[in-house]
Formats: C-alpha cells, sequence, structure tokens
C-alpha cells in the first residue's frame, strides 16, 4: 500500500491550480484592442497612443495591446477588481450634493484618472504606480466625502502622483493613513 504525504499532495495540487490561473490570465492579456472596440466612456485611445510610444523603456518590454488592456481595466475594472476608475467616479459625483462642486470634482477626476492610468498600465517592472496606490486613492476619495473634503483630497492626491513620478517622495509613502487616519480594527 503506497501512502502519499498530504503535504505533497497539497503541493501538487496548488502547483495545478497555480498553471490555471496563469493561463487564464495570459488569456485575458492575449486580445488585441482595436480603434473599433475601444470604449467610448473612456477618454481617447490617441491620448494613450501617444503616452505609450513616448516611454521608450516601457516599450521594449510590452506590447503597446497589452498596455492599452491594462487601460481599459483601470477605467472599466476586471474579473480580479471589479470597480474600475470610472465607478468611483460616478459613485464620488453621486454622493457629492453641490452640483457646481460635483462639476469642478469631475474636472479634476478626469485629469487625475489619465495621471494615475498612464503610468500603471505599464509593465510591473517600469511602473512606479501599483494596484494598492489606486486602491489607497479610491478609498481616500470615498472617504473624502464624509468630511466634505473631495476637491483638497484630489489635490493632494493629485500633488502627490507628480512628486512620484518626479521621484520626490517614495513609492512606500503612499499608505492610507497618508490621508486620513485608520480606524483600528477588532481581531
Amino acid at each position: 500500500m503506497v501512502r502519499h504525504n498530504p503535504s505533497e499532495h497539497f503541493q501538487r495540487n496548488l502547483r495545478h491550480i497555480f498553471v490555471l490561473i496563469m493561463l487564464a490570465l495570459s488569456g485575458c492579456v492575449a486580445h488585441q484592442v482595436k480603434e473599433s472596440t475601444w470604449p467610448e466612456d473612456l477618454p481617447p485611445r490617441a491620448y494613450f497612443l501617444k503616452q505609450y510610444q513616448q516611454d521608450t523603456v516601457n516599450k521594449n518590454i510590452q506590447n503597446q495591446e497589452e498596455y492599452l488592456t491594462w487601460i481599459i481595466r483601470f477605467y472599466k475594472g476586471w474579473e480580479l477588481y471589479p470597480s474600475g476608475w470610472n465607478n468611483i467616479t460616478q459613485e464620488v459625483l453621486l454622493k457629492l450634493k453641490n452640483r457646481q462642486a460635483a462639476n469642478k470634482v469631475k474636472v479634476k477626476m478626469e485629469r487625475l484618472g489619465l495621471l494615475i492610468s498612464e503610468e500603471w498600465a505599464k509593465n510591473n517592472k517600469t511602473r512606479i504606480i501599483n494596484t494598492r496606490h489606486v486602491s489607497v486613492w479610491g478609498s481616500a476619495l470615498l472617504k473624502s466625502l464624509d468630511h466634505d473634503e473631495t476637491l483638497q483630497l484630489i489635490d493632494r492626491v493629485s500633488m502627490d502622483i507628480d512628486n512620484l513620478l518626479a521621484h520626490k517622495i517614495a513609492v512606500d509613502a503612499i499608505a492610507a493613513d497618508r490621508y486620513y487616519a485608520q480606524d483600528e480594527e477588532i481581531l
């Protein structure tokens, strides 16, 4: 009678699951983003093509279709992160009671989306803005509504993005407590 070590069995199953996940994710990246299929509720495709062409370091690592796919995912969300920038923007705008402030917020959110997405969509080896940053900023934006300081927070995030891209602040400096003190969780 052959006995199987439960740890070996678990590791073998884990490897199989990992391979399946990697195959599924590679299939998600493989489709091409053509101009005719560019979503209408995103900034112009030409803007992102220009950004892609200007970054020769990233261009040598990541192909154009992959970059554009990540741009779409940033704005629309995807299976692993369903709430895209468009959703966050809509949620923020719907919660603002002052229409004049909402118009200003909308314009600033559009600019912020461009700044974040064009960097976030790059290959992991070359980008400065990562998914953790996007999550921190999205949460802070929603929290800013409770404090009636959304415009101020957008300006602060915009300044932080400029400083990140200029290497004036460390990547690790962008954390949730940079914008709002975190509530202690009871475990």
